[in-house]
């Protein structure tokens, strides 16, 4: 995260300012995704139309076509995810000058759960992590059979990455054609899928890092705006709510989001005693777990059957309006303006 130090952006007190801001740093880093797929994807076409005009092509199998393609591809390829890497760590230390986010709290790269940690995990498309934190361990209800499908799974993820899947993807088109001109129009077809995968990965990228950054600050506003009377002056039923949620929360996605970390650092301790919350008390918890559910990344449909369970008990207002606030304070930076209590 050294590009922080020479960002040239300020930061911007007005929030509609801002989110106009960070609104266009995160439409200029889709269209620069965009535009590196197609620069990608037109070397490789140049170089198979070389092949189609060239003399000393003329004796070149198939195989040979193949070999060529792929080592073409895969060093396109390759550079194409460095920049787009780079651009979307770049474009996040600018979006964390505009929120004015202390340069303290940036530059704390030793810590796992430090910003430039969390956001080197989101530019690698990485939900968050899975290590024990806070005394929990998201994988506690992962078993010992889904541990080892777990690596074996991860293993083959590193087969199905973005630059083997471009790979393979041409390949397998380039060995279904048999003449060499063809072979070249096949790559050309091929450039609107690239660049529209760019750009709707970056995309949702971008979406995860602005929620990152934006939930950094965000999130101690949003508990006192739940918890008006303090922290420190919680009742033990929703303390103890609260607790379990979160972890409940974590080991239902099996991951900690960096927001749910900033949540727990902010809410100290867990008690020893489980002390059983009222009726009222269950509800000022699951109004905040619902908030903090929607901001921290994606939902698998395990997460989707937990967030049903709260919104049967919150009920379907109350649901719409907590989704559409934090929505519009992560996306549009509207500050909470409704009484939660």
């Amino acid at each position: 995260m050294s590009t922080i130090v020479t960002s040239p952006e300020q930061p911007i007190a007005n929030r509609k300012e801002a989110d106009k801001r960070l609104d266009l740093l995160g439409r200029l880093a889709v269209v620069r995704a965009g535009l590196s797929g197609l620069l990608s994807g037109l070397i490789v076409v140049a170089v198979a139309l070389f092949l189609k005009d060239w003399a000393g092509a003329a004796g070149l199998s198939g195989w040979g076509f193949v070999a060529i393609i792929t080592v073409v591809s895969s060093l396109t390829t390759a550079l194409e995810l460095v920049f787009l890497y780079r651009d979307s760590l770049s474009t996040a230390a600018r979006m964390a000058k505009i929120l004015n986010i202390p340069d303290e709290e940036l530059f704390q790269a030793e810590l796992e759960n430090s910003i430039p940690h969390w956001l080197v995990h989101a530019a690698l498309g990485a939900p968050g992590f899975q290590g024990t934190m806070f005394g929990i361990d998201p994988l506690a209800k992962i078993g010992k059979v889904g541990m080892i499908l777990r690596k074996i799974l991860k293993k083959l993820r590193i087969i199905a990455s973005a630059t083997i899947f471009k790979m393979i993807l041409r390949r397998m088109w380039v060995r279904l054609l048999g003449r060499v001109a063809l072979r070249a129009y096949v790559e050309l077809i091929s450039l609107p899928v690239f660049i529209l995968l760019n750009m709707f990965g970056m995309n949702t990228m971008m979406n995860d890092m602005r929620s990152r950054l934006v939930g950094h600050e965000f999130t101690p506003k949003l508990v006192n705006h739940a918890f008006p009377e303090g922290l420190d002056d919680l009742e033990p039923g929703l303390r103890s709510a609260l607790h379990s949620g979160i972890e409940e929360q974590i080991t239902t996605a099996r991951f900690i989001h960096p927001n749910q970390i900033r949540v727990l650092e902010l809410l100290g301790a867990k008690g020893e005693e489980l002390v059983v919350p009222d009726a009222g008390q269950q509800r000022r918890a699951n109004r905040f777990l619902l908030a903090v559910f929607s901001m921290s990344g994606k939902n698998s449909s395990r997460c989707k059957k937990l967030i049903r369970r709260i919104e049967l008990e919150l009920g379907t207002n109350e649901v719409e309006l907590v989704h559409q606030e934090i929505e519009d304070a992560i996306y549009d930076l509207t500050p909470l303006k409704r009484a939660w209590t």
